[in-house]
């Protein structure tokens, strides 16, 4: 198993514990949008510097994110080109989740 796909499954897990421990949800609805904005400071208080940390650098190390595949109701990896088309698509159309 290589680096990128060991990196990848650690985002996951990471992000995924995010949710849980954050909003008691596997996976929050728009979970990798709200994530991404705190790992590029758009947002402040999603998580701790920690967590922004660590997801920042995982996602360097494995050149990607996780997203929610509706189609297959399940996370996937997402290379970090299709990430930030998906990302600018999707805009401001995030909401801010419940705290």
């Amino acid at each position: 198993m290589d680096e990128e796909k060991i990196t990848a499954g650690l985002l996951r897990k990471v992000m995924s514990g995010i949710s849980e421990d954050y909003w008691c949800a596997g996976w929050l609805h728009d979970l990798e949008y709200v994530l991404w904005d705190a790992v590029i400071g758009k947002r402040k208080g999603i998580c701790s510097p920690e967590e922004v940390e660590q997801l920042k650098y995982l996602s360097e190390k494995c050149g990607g994110w996780v997203i929610w595949d509706e189609q297959v109701k399940d996370e996937r990896f997402v290379p970090m080109k299709e990430w930030l088309r998906l990302y600018e698509a999707r805009g401001a159309k995030v909401s801010q989740p419940d705290e």
